[in-house]
């Protein structure tokens, strides 16, 4: 049985439909709707920045040769006690060391300035427990070394100072130098051997290079280890290296067609 109101909710939708059902008879003579004609769908687009299609070789190869390059890194360090003006002693101390290079003919484009730190020193009393007393203060500088030749002066000169706390030296290929033409052009030719296999394993013929993209930059892999104390040894027999590997890693695209 329905409830009284679930017969007049019926009522009112039996209305509706039959209001909806006059007003399309009564419009049954007006003009048809326009009806767009059916025209062919446009061929769907490419992305203009899509690779065009291909094999994706990696190549990478090692070229070993005399350094042409490299940097020294050091610390300058200063301390005093709560009231000091450590940062100021600091900075004495760092123009005084970037002198002495700038006399030897580094010039300011090869000099690199690393973020201040300040490091506090405690004490701990009993009563009021941990106090700062005092602050040390340190500076990192780079300074990169196009001509090899000169860093055994530099370094001498600058473990000469008392400000100097640690140094260390690395060296690298110059990106200019034939050792580093000859390391990518191997890493080329092997990424060219290995599309090679795969298209013929696909039954394609290999067409030329499309792109060439470096997988990572190069790398400086030799650090010289610190032979004895904290500086390294001025002109003994691992300075500079005698020869130091040239890496290169490189992705290469080619183009691909059928086999005729």
């Amino acid at each position: 049985m329905l409830t009284p109101f679930q017969k007049a909710m019926l009522a009112l939708v039996a209305v509706g439909f039959v209001a909806v059902s006059i007003v399309i008879w009564e419009k049954g003579t007006a003009a048809p709707l326009a009806v767009a004609p059916d025209r062919a769908r446009p061929a769907q687009v490419l992305s203009q920045n899509a690779p065009p299609p291909g094999i994706i070789a990696t190549g990478e190869a090692s070229v070993r040769a005399a350094p042409s390059e490299g940097y020294l890194a050091f610390a300058v360090q200063a301390g005093g006690a709560i009231g000091t003006d450590v940062a100021g002693q600091l900075q004495s101390r760092v123009e005084r060391l970037l002198a002495k290079a700038r006399a030897l003919g580094v010039q300011d484009g090869d000099i690199i300035l690393g973020p201040l730190q300040f490091q506090p020193q405690f004490t701990y009393d009993a009563s009021k427990g941990q106090k700062v007393i005092a602050f040390n203060a340190y500076q990192q500088i780079a300074i990169e070394c196009d001509e090899i030749d000169g860093m055994p002066a530099l370094i001498s000169e600058l473990v000469k100072d008392d400000a100097t706390s640690a140094l260390s030296v690395r060296y690298a290929p110059s990106t200019e130098g034939p050792a580093y033409r000859l390391a990518r052009e191997k890493a080329i030719a092997s990424a060219h051997a290995q599309a090679e296999i795969t298209a013929a394993a696909a039954g394609l013929k290999l067409g030329p290079a499309i792109s060439v993209t470096d997988v990572r930059p190069q790398a400086s892999p030799y650090a010289g280890p610190v032979p004895t104390g904290k500086f390294p040894i001025v002109g003994g027999p691992g300075f500079p290296p005698a020869e130091i590997d040239t890496y290169i890693r490189v992705q290469v695209q080619f183009a691909v067609e059928p086999l005729s």
